[in-house]
Order: C-alpha cells, then structure tokens, then sequence
C-alpha cells in the first residue's frame, strides 16, 4: 500500500480543499443566477467566481510539481504534452469536421476538465509504461 509523506499529505488537504471551494461556489453560482434576478454584471461575477478555486489549485500544483524529483517532473511534463497534443489535434479535427458538416457545438467549460483528468490518466500510463520496462 501506498504511503503519503507529509509533504504530499499537505499538498492532497490544499488541494481537495480548493476543489471542495470551487464545487461550493458552483453551487452558489447556480443558485444564486435561478433564484435571484441579478444584473448583467452580477451574473458575469458569480458565473467566473468559481474560477478562482481553481487558479489557487494550480498554484499548489505547481508547487508540489516543484517538489517532485526530475523523473517524476519529466513524466508530469512528458503526460503534458501528450494532452496538449491530443487535445489540439482532436479541437482541429472536429472544428474542420465542423466546417464541413453539421456537427453539436461542444462548450469550451468541457475543455478543462477533460484536459486535467486526461493528464492525470496518461500520467499514470507512462508510469505503468515505464515500470514495465524495468
């Protein structure tokens, strides 16, 4: 089983902390824009106040990503670039496609999630990759 030092147990409580705002403030956000008839301008900031959660989880992300020791980094940098490659590719096609034929528009909120969990998964898929080879 695995062992979490203190320093990624700290970075894990910061970091659920941050999304446990960030699911909070969605909530409010929701509520607040069926139950409330707000102004233009009003709607505009609860819409983008979860946002901030979110830019604070990057930021202790990077932190823990400064942390790690180079093969972790290399790998987290390697699993990176892979999504920003997939995604790239899969946006370009599907905005050619898009061109060309009827096709659902897709929200750009989706963007951020599937780019957060695909890093995660082909992280974890050249750590398997590489512990194979071993």
């Amino acid at each position: 089983m695995h062992t979490f030092d203190p320093a990624e147990r700290h970075f894990t409580k910061k970091f659920m902390f941050a999304m446990l705002v960030f699911l909070l403030l969605i909530a409010v956000q929701t509520f607040a824009i069926e139950l409330f008839a707000l102004s233009t301008a009003l709607v505009v900031v609860v819409t983008v106040l979860p946002v901030l959660p979110l830019v604070w989880a990057f930021f202790i992300y990077r932190t823990r990503f400064k942390q790690l020791d180079e093969y972790l980094q290399r790998l987290t940098g390697e699993a990176f670039l892979w999504t920003t490659a997939i995604m790239c590719f899969v946006t370009f096609i599907y905005g050619m496609l898009a061109m060309k034929l009827p096709l659902p528009n897709i929200s750009l909120a989706y963007i951020l999630p599937i780019v957060i969990s695909s890093q995660g998964l082909i992280l974890q898929l050249l750590l398997w990759e590489d512990s194979r080879e071993k």
